[in-house]
C-alpha cells in the first residue's frame, strides 16, 4: 500500500508505476544485544580467525568488550567426529588457509606443496576450484585441479596436509563449471538404505546427512524410511563411517560394493576388539 493510498506511508508510487522507498536517507542499521552476543560467541571459535584478519578480530574484541557471549564453546559435545582435526590456530595453517581461499575467489592458479598418504611430499601447479569443511573429520579441503599433468578431474586436498603454498600470479580465464565437474565425481549408482523409525532413526539420518542429495519414501505402517542417496566417491569412506555409526538403526541395500565395505569395517573392529580383549585378560 502506497502513501496516497493512505497506507503506511513506506513506499512512493512513481509515474511509471513503479515504487520507490520515501525515506531520503539510508535508515541506519541497529545491532541488537542479542546479535552483540551472538558475535561474541562466534569470535570465540578458533575458526574465525581463517576469515577474518588480526586486526578485525581486535577491533570486533574492543567494540564487544562489556558484551557477555550468547554461549560457551565448551557447552558443545560432538559425537562421532574424529579427534585429530586441523589446528586452526596454527600460524601457517592460516596463512595457507588464506592463500587457498583467495585464490578460489580470485580463480587463481597456486604453487602448492602437500604431503600425501602414499606419494610423500608432492609439489605441482594447481588451480583452486572449491573449498569445503568436513564435520565428521573436522578438517579444511580444497578441490582442484591438477595443471601440472593437465587433468580435468577434481582432487581433494586437505589443508592440514600443505607443507607450502604460493601463487604463480596467473589468473585463469577459461574458468571450468564447478556444477558439472562436482557432478563428474558423484557416484553413478546410489546408496540405497533402510532407516527404522526406533531412537528417533529417521529425524537423526535427515539431520546427520541434510547436505546430501537424496530422495525419501517412508511406511506410514513401519514406520521405516527407504532413502536413496547421492554421494561424492571420494567421500564414500567417510559417508560409510557416519551409516555405521547409527548401528542397527541403518541397514545398507545396495549397492553391492557398499554393503562388502561395511562387512569388513565391521569385521576389522570386531577383530580389534578381540585382541585388545585377549591382550586385557593376559595382563590380569
Amino acid at each position: 500500500m502506497t502513501a496516497r493510498e493512505g497506507g503506511w506511508g513506506l513506499l512512493l508510487e512513481n509515474a511509471d508505476g513503479s515504487f520507490s522507498p520515501i525515506t531520503k536517507h539510508i535508515p541506519p542499521k541497529i545491532v541488537t544485544e542479542l546479535q552483540k552476543r551472538w558475535l561474541k560467541a562466534k569470535l570465540a571459535d578458533p575458526k574465525m580467525r581463517l576469515f577474518l584478519d588480526d586486526d578485525t578480530i581486535e577491533r570486533l574484541d574492543r567494540r564487544l568488550e562489556l558484551t557477555k557471549p550468547l554461549y560457551s564453546c565448551e557447552l558443545f559435545r560432538k559425537h562421532d567426529v574424529f579427534s585429530d582435526g586441523d589446528y586452526y590456530s596454527d600460524e601457517k595453517y592460516i596463512k595457507n588457509f588464506r592463500m587457498v581461499m583467495n585464490a578460489v575467489l580470485r580463480k587463481e592458479q597456486l604453487e602448492i606443496s602437500y604431503k600425501s598418504p602414499r606419494k610423500g611430499t608432492t609439489t605441482g601447479k594447481y588451480l583452486p576450484i572449491k573449498l569445503e569443511y568436513s564435520e565428521k573429520n573436522d578438517k579444511f579441503r580444497v578441490y582442484c585441479l591438477n595443471l601440472s599433468i593437465n587433468s580435468r578431474r577434481l582432487m581433494l586436498i586437505n589443508i592440514g596436509r600443505i607443507i607450502d603454498v604460493h601463487s604463480v600470479g596467473v589468473i585463469t580465464e577459461d574458468y571450468p563449471d564447478i556444477g558439472e565437474m562436482l557432478a563428474e565425481c558423484r557416484c553413478t549408482e546410489p546408496a540405497v538404505l533402510e532407516v527404522s523409525g526406533e531412537r528417533n532413526g529417521v529425524e537423526r539420518f535427515m539431520l546427520e546427512f541434510a547436505g546430501y542429495e537424496k530422495r525419501t519414501e517412508l511406511d506410514a505402517k513401519t514406520g521405516k524410511c527407504k532413502v536413496r542417496l547421492w554421494y561424492d566417491l571420494s567421500d564414500e569412506t567417510e559417508l560409510l563411517i557416519r551409516i555405521l555409526g547409527f548401528g542397527p538403526v541403518i541397514r545398507i541395500i545396495a549397492p553391492k560394493s557398499l554393503r562388502e565395505r561395511a562387512r569388513e569395517r565391521i569385521e576389522r573392529q570386531t577383530d580389534l576388539l578381540s585382541d585388545r580383549s585377549r591382550i586385557s585378560e593376559n595382563n590380569e
